[in-house]
């Protein structure tokens, strides 16, 4: 009976462990701090997986423990951590066609489709137009092992500064921390400084006063402690909105049944929505918390605002020649005129949603429930 009773337990130890050999562990390596609201966002969508798979694949966040947004590219073609928010601008020759889409993010700046929301109808926008009209950006994630997922938009640009500014002149000379090739591209116009430096590394650099500004979005102002060292948010400069890609080890993605590729899609669906949505509610939380802070916070000057206006109607027309001539890229105009046909539409899509689980239904159904799977990130 003793040993009946033995083999049986080894029995059901064996079934267990084949159960759990069968789920298959995935790693996101995320680049924001562990208490900030995009990183609980990343602990839900990981949730998610295991729902929308039946358990049969996981996932386990490393909010900045595994790689920074500055390693995630290099990480995960690399097979280090499975999934990452992948800030392409960090990578301007790997991700050149991507980039250039991102800086049409100033299209939001004109007055048909400015707005709160416009973030939501840009992450549409760019999401649809990557997927299904940019082989050169699918050539380009594969270069680098890997299989795009899917974009968040954050809020509009700002400046948050530590230094008063008040006119086109006082702007002369001031060191402003740029994310990338566009808010590089304004500072160096208007006669600031841009300076390179990571997200993680910006709070440290207003502190010690590397740089008098960073251009970033408005939740920035709170994920990263901005709100904790500057004295001033100037909003409607220099605009645009940062693009954060999800992409993935394409081995690990091939790895993968169809319909656990779907489940990883549907995820994304909800990935997607619920950081553009947490940006504006973070945007939203930083505006009450300024004035307990002594923080100048609201609109820039009228003479700086329209400084910024007459830049971005220059600049709109010029990105296409600008990454023609250093990267040889030759489909500016038309991603110019598709992307604005397509702000059009996903203006009219969203511009009424009122949470995060109605925009998921409209990215799954507009883009993601779309895509086959089985042919996807081959």
């Amino acid at each position: 009976m003793k040993q009946r009773l033995n083999s049986l337990i080894a029995g059901a130890s064996l079934l267990v462990m084949a159960g759990a050999a069968q789920a298959q562990q995935l790693t996101f390596a995320g680049g924001w701090p562990p208490n900030s609201a995009p990183t609980a966002k990343l602990e839900e969508f990981a949730t998610a997986i295991g729902e929308y798979s039946n358990g049969e694949v996981t996932a386990k966040v490393f909010p900045l423990s595994l790689l920074s947004f500055a390693e995630a590219n290099a990480g995960v073609r690399d097979g280090i951590a499975d999934m990452t928010a992948n800030l392409m601008a960090y990578f301007p020759a790997e991700f050149s066609h991507f980039n250039m889409l991102a800086e049409f993010s100033e299209l939001v700046e004109l007055e048909e489709f400015s707005g709160e929301l416009s973030s939501l109808a840009f992450t549409g926008a760019i999401m649809e137009y990557v997927m299904n009209s940019c082989p050169d950006c699918m050539s380009q994630i594969a270069a680098q092992n890997q299989v795009y997922l899917g974009a968040s938009s954050t809020t509009s640009y700002v400046l948050q500064c530590a230094v008063p500014l008040k006119t086109v002149d006082d702007l002369k000379g001031k060191r402003i921390r740029a994310a990338g090739a566009y808010w590089a591209r304004w500072a160096e116009t208007v006669g600031a400084v841009p300076v390179s430096m990571s997200i993680n590394e910006t709070l440290e650099g207003l502190n010690q006063g590397v740089v008098d500004c960073t251009a970033s979005n408005t939740a920035d102002f709170v994920n990263f402690g901005f709100i904790d060292v500057v004295k001033y948010l100037y909003l409607g400069l220099p605009g645009a909105q940062f693009n954060v890609t999800y992409t993935m080890n394409k081995d690990s993605w091939n790895g993968l049944s169809d319909a656990n590729k779907q489940a990883l899609l549907k995820a994304h669906a909800k990935l997607t929505a619920d950081i553009t949505w947490v940006y504006i509610l973070e945007g939203r939380a930083g505006k009450e918390r300024a004035p307990e802070k002594g923080i100048e916070y609201g609109p820039a000057s009228d003479e700086l605002v329209a400084m910024n206006r007459e830049f971005v109607a220059k600049d709109k027309d010029a990105i296409g020649q600008i990454y023609k001539d250093r990267f040889d890229i030759t489909t500016g105009a038309e991603a110019a005129t598709a992307l604005t046909e397509l702000m059009t539409k996903w203006t009219a899509l969203t511009k009424d949603v009122s949470g995060p689980e109605e925009l998921q239904e409209i990215y799954w159904n507009e883009i993601y429930s779309k895509i086959d799977a089985s042919t996807y990130g081959k």
